[in-house]
């Protein structure tokens, strides 16, 4: 190149001596350059598989600056769907909490330290989404236990949106088998329509935004709920064996850990943090 820039005169420029030898040379070379970067490139992604979803620029933009966690944070939301941000603390940084796109924060149970894994960012990604379970699991057990010593209408704006949403589906499908064994559906019916009407009024009244969007993903996954035990009335269900039952996606607390369960399928919650959306999925 520095001949080209001597000799711009393409005739003159392009007899170099050995040029065709020279770049068939410089091409091997950067093809072996590029083969051992995937290798390397693969060998993070391994150790954290949630690296797949980034593009080997950005994840090169990652493991460049691999003294500053904080360069992590534009490319959180394309491993975590829910995490927006994480919360660094002192000069150390060390995080404390994941925090939606929304601005709703969930504290760790454990501080992660990312200074500790010496450069090595998979590492300490790793630990993040050990806690983003771990603290998800601890924060729905911590929400259940609350149902019972608070109003349903402080409970529904004291947790994070997805715990209330997967606490609040766990005690329907409680009370829906009670009332079935007790043959008392009808009276759960009318108390769905009461908790509905509770929450809509909620709604009318001031809210911070957060809240707002807990509170309207509730009422839709409510009104969902309501309607299937009109349904099972209707069909004259009297049984929680009953087809019309279980065909419903339906939530339990088993050894402490929420199942999600439908006819023959019965699969562990992922506590995987959404953050607080309109769009709830399960």
């Amino acid at each position: 190149m520095a001949n080209v820039t001597d000799n711009p005169n393409v005739l003159e420029a392009t007899d170099y001596p050995n040029m065709l030898d020279e770049l068939n040379k410089a091409l091997e070379l950067l093809e072996e350059i590029q083969k051992g970067l995937n290798d390397y490139l693969e060998k993070k992604r391994l150790f954290f598989p949630r690296f797949f979803f980034l593009s080997n620029d950005e994840l090169l933009e990652i493991l460049s600056e691999t003294k500053d966690p904080l360069r992590v944070q534009p490319h959180l939301k394309k491993c975590f769907e829910g995490i927006n941000k994480l919360q660094f603390v002192g000069s150390d940084l060390t995080i404390t909490k994941m925090i939606s796109a929304e601005g709703e924060e969930v504290s760790f149970v454990m501080p992660v330290k990312p200074l500790d894994a010496r450069g090595m960012v998979e590492q300490w990604l790793v630990q993040v989404e050990h806690q983003m379970i771990v603290s998800m699991r601890d924060v729905i057990l911590r929400c259940i236990k609350d149902y019972a010593t608070t109003a349903r209408k402080d409970w529904v704006l004291k947790w994070p949106g997805q715990v209330i949403i997967c606490a609040d589906s766990i005690f329907w499908t409680a009370d829906v088998s009670e009332a079935l064994q007790k043959g008392v559906l009808p009276n759960y019916l009318a108390t769905c329509n009461r908790q509905i009407d509770e929450i809509v009024g909620i709604v009318r009244g001031r809210l911070d935004p957060g809240n707002r969007i807990t509170l309207g993903a509730l009422i839709v996954i409510s009104v969902h709920a309501r309607d299937v035990v009109d349904n099972l009335i209707k069909l004259k269900t009297a049984s929680v064996h009953d087809f019309n039952w279980i065909s419903q996606m339906r939530y339990y607390m088993e050894g402490g850990r929420v199942k999600v369960k439908m006819i023959t399928t019965d699969i562990r919650y992922g506590y995987e943090y959404l953050g607080n959306t309109r769009y709830f999925r399960k």
